[in-house]
This record gives C-alpha cells, sequence and structure tokens, in this order.
C-alpha cells in the first residue's frame, strides 16, 4: 500500500476523467512535437481505472532480463513497429502483449506532449480508461510485476527529490517509495514524473507542483501546449547533443 502521507485529492468519477484530460489531447490542438533524428520512437499507455472511489493507475516492473531500464517500475508500452499505424495502435499492442489487456477494452481519451528518455528514446503518452475488474495476463519475459497504486499518491507530500543539472538547466527527479504485496517498489524518473502530472491534471485544488527550479504548474497548466513545447525543445537540445 501507499504511504499515508497528506496530499491533494483528485477526482473520483471516469466522466470526470475524461472532461479533464480531453482539454490536454494533442489529437485536438494545433502542436509541433518532431522526433529527432537517430531517436528511436516508443509510446507508452498510461491506464487508470476506478477502484474504491479512487483513480488508480496500472504500472510494471520491466523483466530485469531485458536489454534497456531493466527492473524499473514504467507504463505498459514500447518501441513502435513498422506495422503499427500509430502512437496509439504502439501503446496499446504493447499494452496487450506486457499485461493482456485487450486494446478494445481501452478507452482512450487523449494523447499528451511527448519527452524524451535516456538513452535516445522519443516517447508518446497514450491516456486510457480501462476496466476497473481487469485482471492482469503478465508476460514474464516483458514484466516481472503488474501493480496498481491510487494517482493521488503521486501528489503527497513524502516524495524524494534531487537536484540535476541536465545542459543549462537545473531539473527536479522524483522517487516515490512504496510496500506492494509486501514488496519495495521505487518508482522515480519518466514514470513518476508523468504519475504526478496526470494526478495534477485531475487534481480538485489549485495545488501548484513545483517541475523544475522555480517552474510551477497547476490542473490548468499541467500539459499546456505552449508550455510543453518550450519544455520539449530544451530537452530535445539536451539529449541531441548526447545521442
Amino acid at each position: 500500500m501507499a504511504s499515508s502521507s497528506s496530499g491533494p485529492a483528485v477526482v473520483s468519477t471516469t466522466e470526470e476523467i475524461r472532461e479533464r484530460m480531453s482539454k490536454f489531447d494533442l489529437r485536438l490542438r494545433d502542436a509541433n512535437f518532431t522526433k529527432p533524428e537517430g531517436f528511436v520512437s516508443a509510446s507508452v499507455l498510461v491506464p487508470l481505472f476506478i477502484r474504491d472511489g479512487k483513480v488508480q493507475v496500472l504500472l510494471t516492473v520491466r523483466s530485469k532480463h531485458l536489454r534497456s531500464h531493466a527492473g524499473l517500475v514504467a507504463f505498459p508500452g514500447g518501441h513502435m513497429d513498422e506495422d503499427d499505424q500509430s502512437v496509439i495502435s504502439t501503446a496499446l499492442r504493447e499494452a496487450e502483449e506486457e499485461t493482456g489487456l485487450p486494446a478494445k477494452d481501452v478507452d482512450v481519451i487523449a494523447v499528451l506532449p511527448p519527452s524524451f528518455v535516456r538513452p535516445n528514446k522519443f516517447v508518446s503518452l497514450v491516456v486510457g480508461i480501462i476496466p476497473s475488474d481487469f485482471e492482469p495476463k503478465m508476460n514474464e519475459a516483458e514484466v516481472s510485476k503488474i501493480f496498481s497504486l491510487p494517482l493521488e499518491r503521486f501528489l503527497r507530500d513524502d516524495v524524494v527529490k534531487k537536484d540535476m543539472v541536465i545542459g543549462e538547466s537545473e531539473y527536479m527527479i522524483f522517487f516515490f517509495h512504496d510496500m506492494v504485496d509486501g514488496e519495495k517498489i521505487e518508482t522515480w524518473g519518466f514514470t513518476a514524473s508523468y504519475c504526478m502530472l496526470v494526478g495534477l491534471a485531475l487534481c480538485t485544488s489549485d495545488y501548484k507542483l513545483e517541475v523544475q527550479k522555480g517552474v510551477y504548474l497547476d490542473r490548468h497548466s499541467a500539459f499546456l501546449v505552449k508550455a510543453n513545447e518550450n519544455h520539449f525543445k530544451s530537452l530535445k537540445k539536451v539529449f541531441q547533443s548526447k545521442v
């Protein structure tokens, strides 16, 4: 179970989730996020569902035998295949391969601004609502654990923050620690950041989250295209210098 530390609440119905996230859906916006040369396209699914009146996010622990990001907590997802028609197709295919989640059971409600994952991944994020009674079927070749946490957990104050200088900018890396089925789970980096941001978008208060030194976001600005385009350009410059 997650820590009981206090924090802001998030919405509690699928209708509210759909309404909030649709405001940030790139499919409805004029945005420019181009994959840089030399980067590999990937896509992840952010699977949300309601349990006991709380929004939960489904997560995995990547197999320790994988070549990259082994043993880390992650959203279901992976590289785009040539046969994939879109970032949504990739996210749904990978989620089904890893967790047994049928693509037809996912209600895709938003495609969020993409980001980067070391060393050269260009990652799109697809948010979907999944059935509350979904029972995962773990693909042990790809994941070693499938679990869920309340999304509001990622807005609580028991987060560990570390500063990291990337290029000319100073960023915050977030770490969360939870006991799940008697096992200590650490969620950090890309996955932690986007759990926080989706939680922020669904927040019921005017809570502000510092995501970078002196840069604060709230539920209205969590995934605003203009702000994310500027952040994207900054990260793009850093990651291109390392490819």
